[in-house]
């Protein structure tokens, strides 16, 4: 059983390998997921797998799926996906000894998952979202949701600045609405807002062109998601349920598998020893130009924002990483003066001030 699904082993009398039924689960984060969602993951997920099927990508096969409110679920009651059962363990940064993975044995891992992004950089979508069925039709659709929150789904976007300034523009919506950041509301929003207006930072140097391309993209990519045998060899990669199509920097940037958490939650802006592995298996491959996308880390920011960190004194390290990652030098003290000046006029900001004021 993983955190957001249940997963229930379907063994046959004929020896056949066997499958899962997997299952999301309602109520596996801070608040319920809505059916509608727990729909909509169902049928993106399946669609994906669907997807992976005519790719060199080691993914688990999907045989069939049901959607309780359509009536489709074959009486369980609940939505499901059936899938294969793929051979291997979740890789957890452990070597051949079970000890932690030596350099030697991590490298062996980004050498399988560089293998894996150039097989996907040969299927490129001309939209930013989601796969989803469409009348039997695999298209990109709607994102459904981030790996931190449930959001409405959001979409397709035919350019990667729409497609970054709705992400941060539904974080300032949950911050109005009271349901995001509630110790520290007016910083939060203040953070979201400049990552909205800086949206452009992360565009793509297509989308000018009418060129741009965007690429399949595991968002929930810790680690745990590769499967490998016993001497390290990836078997497969799982768990896929809010997979998204997104800009060609983002499906071959810095990620959350190559990341130095430690770094990352403690607001630390660099790249990791095992980003730059990757990027040198990329290059050692002939392909600099997909490497390049290791260099910069702005996307991995942007995504990993102020985490869910209740107090502003753990969210404070975070937001000093955003702000020089875009390129502001100055501390947040300072730049908060400026920005309260800049954003004087934004009507939902001066409730957050005004909400703020009675409070206190």
């Amino acid at each position: 059983m993983g955190s957001a699904n249940y997963h229930a082993r379907i063994r046959f009398h004929d020896g056949s390998p066997s499958w899962l039924l997997r299952v999301p689960r309602v109520a596996s984060f801070a608040v319920g997921l809505p059916s509608s969602l727990v729909e909509y993951l169902v049928l993106s997920e399946y669609a994906t797998l669907k997807f992976l099927e005519t790719t060199a990508v080691p993914a688990p096969r999907a045989f069939s799926y049901g959607i309780y409110g359509t009536g489709t679920d074959h009486g369980t009651g609940v939505s499901f996906i059936l899938m294969e059962e793929l051979r291997g363990t979740p890789w957890t940064g452990q070597g051949v000894s079970g000890g932690e993975a030596t350099e030697n044995e991590k490298a062996k891992v980004w050498s399988g998952l560089a293998d894996i992004l150039i097989e996907l950089e040969k299927h490129p979508f001309s939209k930013a979202g989601s796969l989803c069925l469409q009348s039997s039709e695999i298209e990109v659709s709607a994102v459904a949701s981030d790996r931190f929150l449930i959001l409405t789904p959001a979409g397709p976007f035919i350019t990667s600045t729409a497609y970054y300034a709705a992400f941060a523009e539904q974080y300032l919506e949950l911050i109005v609405d009271g349901q995001l950041y509630t110790e520290y509301p007016i910083n939060a929003y203040l953070v979201y807002r400049f990552l909205k207006d800086n949206a452009t930072q992360l565009s793509s140097q297509e989308e000018n062109r009418m060129t741009e391309r965007f690429y399949l993209k595991h968002v929930d990519d810790k680690g745990d998601h590769i499967l490998v045998d016993k001497q390290l060899n990836i078997t497969g990669i799982i768990d896929w349920q809010m997979a998204r199509i997104v800009p060609r920097h983002e499906a071959f940037g810095p990620s959350l598998v190559t990341a130095d958490m430690n770094a990352l939650c403690n607001g630390k802006f660099s790249l990791s020893p095992s980003d730059l592995v990757l990027a040198d298996m990329l290059r050692r491959r002939g392909l600099s130009d997909l490497a390049s996308n290791m260099t910069d880390e702005k996307v991995r920011r942007y995504f990993w924002g102020l985490a869910l960190e209740p107090e502003w004194t753990y969210a404070l390290p975070l937001a000093n990483a955003i702000l020089k990652a875009f390129g502001v030098m100055e501390g947040w003290s300072q730049w908060k003066e400026s920005a309260l000046k800049e954003y004087e006029t934004d009507e939902r900001l001066k409730g957050l001030i005004g909400r703020s004021s009675q409070m206190g």
